[in-house]
């Protein structure tokens, strides 16, 4: 005979509730503890599944609904002598098609919740720049003007308004595009022999004198600064800082206000760590760069040679390149990128008229 442990609880006697065993004989069920002996003949027995998740399967008597006795052992389902009832075999299987229904509903659930979090992980990317593209200007700027408080103390500045005046000239059909977006650009030089430049939230653009000492013509110049504007419009270093935002409020942020992110946002300015940009960052804002070269009319096969000086080039004179707010890709890898985009939409455009060995001359004596 199968014994299973079960609990008696009989309503009537302030919810009494005791433990003992049920076991079945061909007529009846019976429960059986110390002081209780309770039986309930087949005819009357009532079989249902309830308590967490439906583990438990209960047994009542339908002429005396005050008593029930419950087990959590399921291998009940399977007792013969229940088996051999026909109206209790229908009770049984409807007993567990619920609690089967409760534990595929929990694992549908679980599974739903799980996907949720793996397409949210997946699509993190979209929405960052999402957030990022909700998030006002101001942002941004409070962020760059932070920073460039910070570098202010580190770099020591060039002061030449006609140099700036004649860089902007040639400059000005890139930054007209910028103008499109909203974007206003302010200039800076700066003496560092690093091979850079380097635009700040909000978009501060600055130019360190060994890019234009080691570049050869106004194009390869253009085609960094392409780069560098496209960092600001594809709004890299905003986006950057959000991504470190958990997972659960950047999607609070998302479908709810944008504002909650503000003070993460702000409090960032003068930590140039965590304006790194990604390598992705740096192959969008290559092709991104590149378009604003066709839109402007300047030849973006510039950008490549600029990139062939890079390669050729090592030691101190790219570490400023390779390590400020940067992660960049190999410039292998960037030229045969480019030379690839250059071939699917090649370019004939003229070469700047502005003499650059001119401007190279005169940015020199400044230094």
């Amino acid at each position: 005979m199968i014994k299973y442990e079960a609990i008696y609880i009989d309503s009537q006697t302030s919810s009494q509730r005791k433990s003992g065993l049920i076991f079945f004989t061909e007529k009846s069920f019976s429960f059986v503890s110390e002081d209780i002996n309770y039986e309930i003949p087949f005819h009357l027995i009532t079989i249902s599944s309830g308590g967490s998740g439906n583990k438990l399967v209960f047994f009542n008597n339908a002429e005396n609904e005050n008593i029930s006795v419950y087990t959590s052992d399921r291998s009940v389902y399977k007792n013969e002598y229940l088996k051999n009832h026909e109206h209790l075999t229908l009770q049984l299987k409807s007993a567990k098609k619920v609690s089967r229904n409760i534990f595929y509903g929990t694992v549908i659930v679980i599974s739903l919740f799980l996907l949720s979090v793996i397409g949210l992980i997946f699509s993190k990317d979209f929405i960052v720049e999402k957030i990022a593209n909700q998030a006002p200007v101001s942002w941004e700027k409070t962020v760059g003007d932070k920073l460039f408080q910070t570098i202010s103390l580190q770099y020591k500045f060039i002061h030449n308004d006609s140099l700036k005046n004649e860089f902007l000239k040639v400059a000005k059909p890139l930054t007209n595009q910028l103008k499109k977006e909203g974007v206003k650009i302010d200039l800076y030089f700066i003496k560092d022999p690093s091979i850079n430049a380097f635009a700040l939230p909000g978009g501060k653009v600055v130019i360190q004198s060994g890019l234009i000492d080691n570049a050869e013509s106004w194009e390869e110049v253009m085609g960094v600064l392409s780069h560098e504007l496209a960092h600001v419009t594809r709004r890299h270093h905003l986006r950057g800082i959000i991504n470190n935002i958990g997972i659960y409020t950047l999607l609070s942020a998302l479908i709810g206000d944008v504002t909650a992110i503000a003070g993460t946002v702000l409090n960032t300015g003068g930590e140039l760590a965590s304006l790194s940009n990604s390598r992705d960052f740096e192959t969008e804002a290559d092709e991104t760069g590149w378009d604003y070269l066709e839109k402007a009319k300047i030849n973006p096969k510039g950008m490549i040679s600029f990139f062939k000086t890079l390669d050729k080039e090592s030691g101190s004179k790219l570490d400023g390149y390779l390590s400020f707010m940067s992660t960049h890709p190999e410039t292998k890898e960037r030229i045969k990128k480019l030379k690839k985009k250059l071939k699917e939409h090649p370019t004939n455009f003229p070469l700047i008229s502005n003499n650059f060995d001119q401007f190279k001359k005169s940015f020199n004596k400044q230094k």
